[in-house]
């Protein structure tokens, strides 16, 4: 997998490449539900949303937005659950997750930047974990030992104060 992100995050091409395979997969998944579901116009949204990815530069857009703002993601996706139940619209609701899904692999801004740099992409070579560590930065989620670093009272934290007898 190292490998396959390393040429996402440096190849505009290999990036452009994923789109379409992703657009193919997407088609072929209408194709056959179409020919199985005779008569279902449904599948005209989810179309629309594939006619769309024919542009690369909107597809690149999407994903990015997707990855650069989280709260965006997690509406979609309850939006793509939620779609799922109603009728006629199991192909939007499909293509939708299949977006999200796709959006989990596609590098950050973050990680093309880094990848410029020789240095990191040696590093990234040697040691691939570094390379799932910055493709995946959760930088807002704190492990549960560092959560209280922030209280003045906390003992790892250099500042502290004693605590007196009534805090105890």
């Amino acid at each position: 997998m190292a490998v396959f992100y390393m040429a996402m995050a440096r190849s505009d091409k290999a990036r452009k490449l994923y789109a379409q395979i992703g657009l193919i997969c997407l088609l072929l998944f209408h194709y056959v539900y179409a020919c199985s579901h005779i008569g279902e116009f449904g599948i005209l949204l989810s179309t629309g949303v594939c006619a769309a990815m024919f542009s690369f530069k909107r597809t690149d857009n999407w994903f990015r937005k997707l990855l650069d703002c989280p709260r965006a993601f997690v509406i979609l996706a309850l939006a793509a659950v939620v779609i799922g139940f109603v009728p006629h619209l199991y192909t939007l609701s499909v293509t939708v997750a299949f977006l999200l899904l796709a959006a989990l692999f596609y590098p950050s801004v973050r990680v093309m930047s880094e990848c410029k740099d020789a240095e990191k992409r040696t590093e990234w070579v040697k040691h691939s974990q570094t390379l799932s560590e910055s493709y995946y930065d959760n930088h807002h989620a704190g492990l549960p030992h560092n959560a209280d670093n922030g209280n003045p009272a906390h003992p790892q934290n250099n500042n502290h104060q004693k605590q007196d007898d009534n805090e105890k």
